[in-house]
C-alpha cells in the first residue's frame, strides 16, 4: 500500500500540470470523455457541472426551436435536434450508473 500512494500522488500532480500544450490536451480528453459517457464514481461536483452543461445545450435547443418555428429554416431545426440530442446525452451522464458486473458478462 505505501508503494502505490507515492505513485498516486505523482499521477495527481502530473494531471494538475497544465503548462505544456500536450497536458491541457489529456486533461480537456477526460472531461469530455466524463461529459459524454459518465463516470459511476464521479464526485458530486462534476455530477452537478455535467447537469448544467445539459440543461443549457437544452436550453439552445428550445431557443433553436423557436427559431425554427419564427423563421421555418431547416438549419435552426437541425441545431435544435442537435442540442436536445447533446443536451440529454451529457444530462444523463451526470447521474450515477451500475457498474456491469463480470457474473453478468459469462
Amino acid at each position: 500500500m505505501r508503494t502505490t500512494k507515492p505513485r498516486v500522488i505523482e499521477e495527481v500532480k502530473a494531471r494538475q500540470r497544465n503548462i505544456v500544450f500536450l497536458d491541457t490536451v489529456r486533461n480537456s480528453r477526460n472531461v469530455d470523455a466524463f461529459l459524454l459517457r459518465g463516470d459511476p464514481n464521479a464526485p458530486l461536483v462534476q455530477r452537478v457541472g455535467a447537469w448544467i452543461f445539459g440543461l443549457f445545450f437544452l436550453l439552445c435547443g428550445i431557443a433553436c426551436l423557436g427559431l425554427a418555428l419564427n423563421s421555418h429554416s431547416w438549419a435552426d431545426i437541425i441545431y435544435s435536434i442537435a442540442g436536445f440530442l447533446i443536451g440529454i446525452k451529457v444530462l444523463l451522464s451526470g447521474f450515477r450508473r451500475r457498474r456491469k458486473s463480470k457474473a453478468l458478462k459469462k
